[in-house]
């Protein structure tokens, strides 16, 4: 190990003091430049933030209800809005209200909460469960190797297309 002051190799115990505010690891000679000892601590790790696995799930389940435009053209409505105002008032164009109340535009979830906290309306309700748990390898069916076997095989001409092309 090496001095951080004179950059000596540090024969025997290092010596940590704390040089004009510094915490510095030192060689005997240079410790006389310290005014006070200090000891390492371990840097910790950041917290970790977990959410408990249910709520993830119910997130996840969360799907836009089928009549969506309506309900934002209701609401608006209801609220005495035009559409260029709700645009100002989420700032999105008012293109964007308009596809949106014509369902011509899928909303994503920051687009959902906007209209959530502007409208006071619930565009997302919980899904379906899936029954079963899914697979991660599919137990039958096609895989590459076959679609390309499958391929190959229709683009080699058959014998009875040779005798056809040559006769």
């Amino acid at each position: 190990m090496r001095c951080e002051v004179c950059g000596r190799e540090i024969r025997g115990q290092p010596l940590r003091r704390v040089i004009e505010g510094a915490n510095m690891t030192v060689c005997a000679p240079c410790a006389r430049f310290g005014t006070a000892e200090w000891t390492p601590t371990r840097p910790r790790a950041p917290p970790r933030r977990q959410r408990p696995r249910n709520e993830v799930e119910a997130v996840e389940r969360l799907e836009l209800v089928d009549d969506y435009g309506e309900k934002i053209r209701k609401a608006r409505q209801r609220m005495r809005m035009t559409v260029e105002d709700l645009g100002t008032k989420i700032r999105e164009k008012e293109s964007v209200i308009k596809k949106l109340e014509k369902e011509e535009l899928t909303p994503d979830r920051k687009l959902v909460q906007k209209l959530r906290n502007a409208l006071k309306i619930d565009l997302m309700v919980a899904g379906e469960t899936p029954s079963a748990p899914l697979q991660s390898r599919p137990t039958n069916g096609r895989t590459l190797g076959d679609i390309m076997k499958l391929k190959q095989a229709a683009e080699e001409p058959s014998e009875d297309e040779e005798e056809a092309e040559r006769g």
